[in-house]
């Protein structure tokens, strides 16, 4: 893999594909939801938004699709190993490709057209990916009309699992996140937390490996707030979740194709930087 920047001459492209990086690019992505799932009935859910519609979209419905793009990069991520690796002189530091936290999150939102959009998101996948805050847009309105001041998110990514191999000769990667969101506008403080699994197989990969299917699964939990009535449900339940969200994912990779006549796949990564295998 080979980073470029947008001077660069179509000589300095390298093509290379490797088995372990077929996530590596951009996603042109549609995602339709299966099925909801309430466990303990939908008194336990903390929202009636989650109980008519879903965490992506308060209207959405099963049966909904939607489209929207999505980006996965190259990165040296700042491990202890490589630390090791570096400071003693003993080889190259390993790259690893990951999701453009902030890419994705703008097109999902704008995607499912929410009544406040996000203006922007501050995510540093190198000082602290675990973390990332989402500012929006005006658009906030009391009833009486009167603008409802500043809207802000703060996303906390408290655990995460991962796992990769193969099913009849096709690439798997399976990865669960945990991570509590905290929005914060005047005169209140919401916090939801989540958990999001998903499974990524290579549906192509003898003709290219252009072509992702995709299960993932948003799992909504109560926040165990102990003077509150969402804290005594939390308890009842035993911390287990109260909403589930099934998607299926069909993921079509772009394609470029360089003046030489070859094809490439390019993505940019937060840093306005464009690579390329």
């Amino acid at each position: 893999m080979y980073n470029t920047s947008n001077d660069l001459t179509v000589s300095d492209f390298y093509i290379d594909r490797h088995q372990d990086s077929f996530l590596f690019g951009a996603w042109e992505t549609n995602a339709t939801l299966k099925r909801k799932i309430f466990p303990y009935g939908t008194e336990f859910v903390p929202s009636l938004s989650l109980v008519e519609g879903s965490p992506r979209f308060r209207m959405e419905k099963v049966g909904d699709s939607s489209s929207y793009e999505t980006h996965f990069f190259s990165t040296l991520p700042n491990s202890l190993e490589n630390q090791l690796v570096v400071n003693a002189g003993l080889g190259v530091p390993k790259s690893k490709i990951i999701a453009d936290r902030r890419y994705n999150a703008l097109s999902i939102n704008a995607a499912y057209k929410q009544i406040t959009p996000l203006q922007d998101v501050l995510w540093d996948p190198r000082r602290d990916p675990t973390r990332l805050t989402y500012t929006f847009q005006a658009g906030m309105i009391s009833d009486d009309l009167r603008p409802l001041g500043e809207k802000r998110g703060e996303i906390f990514i408290n655990a995460r699992r991962s796992e990769s191999g193969t099913i009849s000769g096709s690439p798997l990667f399976c990865a669960v996140e945990r991570f509590r969101s905290v929005t914060l506008s005047p005169g209140n403080v919401v916090v939801s937390d989540m958990e999001v699994a998903t499974e990524f197989m290579l549906m192509d990969p003898s003709t290219g490996g252009n072509h992702i299917h995709a299960l993932c699964r948003l799992a909504v939990f109560l926040v165990p707030n102990p003077n509150s009535r969402e804290g005594v449900l939390w308890q009842e339940v035993e911390g287990k979740a109260v909403a589930l969200y099934d998607y299926e994912l069909d993921m079509h990779r772009k394609q470029e194709l360089l003046p030489s006549g070859q094809m490439a796949v390019c993505v940019e990564t937060p840093k306005m930087v464009v690579q390329c295998i």
